[in-house]
């Protein structure tokens, strides 16, 4: 009886040693199992930040450059609208997106063509007592000469901010702006966007020459048409929607032209 006493308390420790041993072996190999498997995993390095944008072009000596040649009339309106495409001269562009006077006009042409622009007016006509029009609509035709009805110009900005604000009109060197018959087009902004303007770059193309026609054709600033709704291109959309969401073309896909409240500029 005693020798069995004896001989059981070892072997009671060799099997609670073997137990100890085998349950820390299974908890290490559930472990190893629930670990991730990154065998063959290429693990992708941190986004590079943006580049810079280049410096802005500079230059520009105030005098311009007509783009050759003259186009087709375009849309079927009653008022026929002549324009004439320029871009200002010795400008520096430095390592910026080079653009020329015919290529300048190509754009606008392709801009006043557009299905939801000025010309949609041939079938769905503008009428607003606030600006004096009853059933206006417009057609447009770009001619070379000296016989146009507008120019519309692409220029530095430090340029647009010298002759708009000749006759009153302070663009803080960021915005474009019409006065008589010249609309200015700030290049900057057509060759970076507008910051915070939700839209493609060559959308806020479309809305900036759409806003400063609109200008030209009697209309002044509006307001939003109401929270959610599209803003009339004649809001000034890259400053505030007002709740609107972008809308770079006069005329909606229905032929509505959404009009706000005005606001005097």
């Amino acid at each position: 009886m005693r020798i069995r006493q004896k001989i059981s308390l070892p072997l009671a420790i060799v099997v609670a040693l073997i137990t100890v041993a085998c349950t820390k072996a299974g908890d290490a190999a559930q472990r190893a199992a629930q670990a991730p498997d990154y065998t063959g995993t290429v693990l992708q390095p941190p986004p590079a930040t943006p580049p810079a944008p280049p410096p802005l072009p500079t230059g520009g000596n105030g005098s311009f450059a007509v783009a050759p040649g003259g186009g087709q009339v375009v849309g079927g309106g009653k008022t026929r609208i002549r324009y004439r495409v320029e871009m200002e001269n010795g400008i520096g562009w430095g390592e910026n997106v080079t653009w020329t006077a015919p290529e300048f006009a190509e754009r606008v042409d392709r801009i006043i063509a557009e299905p939801l622009g000025w010309t949609l007016s041939a079938t769905h006509p503008v009428s607003n007592r606030d600006v004096g029009l009853s059933n206006a609509s417009w057609s447009f035709q770009r001619v070379a000469g000296g016989d146009f009805d507008v120019q519309v110009r692409l220029a530095t900005a430090g340029t647009v901010q010298r002759l708009c604000a000749a006759v009153g009109i302070d663009v803080d060197s960021v915005y474009s702006c019409r006065f008589g018959k010249v609309l200015m087009i700030n290049l900057t902004r057509w060759l970076n966007g507008a910051d915070g303007y939700p839209v493609s770059l060559d959308d806020y193309r479309s809305a900036v020459i759409n806003h400063e026609m609109g200008h030209f054709l009697g209309f002044d600033h509006m307001r939003c048409t109401g929270p959610g709704k599209p803003g009339p291109i004649m809001m000034t959309q890259t400053i505030d929607l007002q709740g609107c969401v972008p809308n770079v073309h006069p005329f909606l896909p229905d032929g509505t032209f959404p009009t706000g409240a005005f606001v005097q500029s």
